[in-house]
């Protein structure tokens, strides 16, 4: 709909819905199309704002070095020139370790803080995943080939027991005319790989709540849970489905958000 200098980059936004402020930021290798699925039912609720973070999407990417600080800097200058007040923060995956750094950097500035799917570094395990992954995509393998290569670790079993809902998440993709590209992958993972929330988590004063897919194998429920145990007084909830949740079941998302007691 829009873009707003931040930084010296030009970040594509967009902004839905009417009533308290919520600002959402995608994970590793995502745009704002990720929020596809939950845009129409969190607008019932909230002022959606959604954006491409640097180097997705619509959003160009930089020469400087990149890092979840400078990502997490973003998010804070586009609230600041857009005059957000008091946003709720929501970060999936990656986005929620850049929603704690806001929440660090800028408490005052923001209402509450939710994390979902995320923790407060990525484990070996996964970042090994993330890596072969990239690797599939920088040997231009079929795209059917290569979206059949990552879904089983973002999706729970039941959504991939349907054809229907692979058909569909494959026709997602390859409509998104603005895909990823080797470089900014390249540059996010060497980011991940370089973070580790955990030193600093204890001087969290945002209301806080962490929400987990039990099925989610990219970032454990246990190290979601252990999360929120180093946050003063988070909140900590579990939904079904795996580790792309808003996508594949946006209700459930929707429900954790529910009836917050902070």
């Amino acid at each position: 709909m829009a873009k707003i200098r931040v930084n010296d980059i030009d970040f594509y936004y967009e902004c839905h819905g009417k009533g308290d402020p919520i600002v959402l930021i995608a994970g590793y290798s995502c745009d704002h199309t990720f929020w596809a699925n939950i845009i129409d039912e969190l607008t019932l609720h909230y002022q959606v704002y959604i954006f491409d973070n640097r180097g997705m999407g619509q959003t160009k990417d930089s020469t400087v070095e990149l890092t979840l600080e400078l990502m997490a800097d973003d998010v804070i200058q586009i609230i600041k020139s857009l005059n957000i007040k008091q946003p709720i923060i929501l970060g999936h995956s990656m986005g929620g370790i850049i929603a704690q750094i806001v929440a660090h950097k800028h408490p005052k500035g923001i209402k509450k803080l939710i994390v979902l799917n995320s923790a407060a570094t990525i484990n070996a395990r996964t970042l090994m995943v993330l890596d072969s992954l990239l690797k599939v995509f920088k040997e231009n393998v079929s795209f059917d080939t290569l979206i059949s290569a990552n879904m089983p670790w973002f999706f729970s079993p039941d959504y991939l027991a349907n054809p229907k809902n692979i058909a569909w998440y494959k026709e997602f993709c390859k409509n998104n005319p603005f895909p990823p590209r080797t470089r900014i992958l390249e540059r996010q993972l060497a980011a991940l790989v370089q973070h580790n929330s955990e030193n600093w988590l204890s001087e969290l004063r945002v209301p806080t709540l962490v929400i987990a897919s039990e099925n989610d194998i990219i970032c454990l429920p246990a190290e979601s849970k252990r999360l929120a145990n180093n946050i003063p007084n988070a909140e900590f909830r579990m939904i079904s489905g795996g580790h792309a949740s808003p996508v594949e079941d946006p209700h459930q998302v929707i429900l954790a958000l529910a009836n917050i007691s902070f």
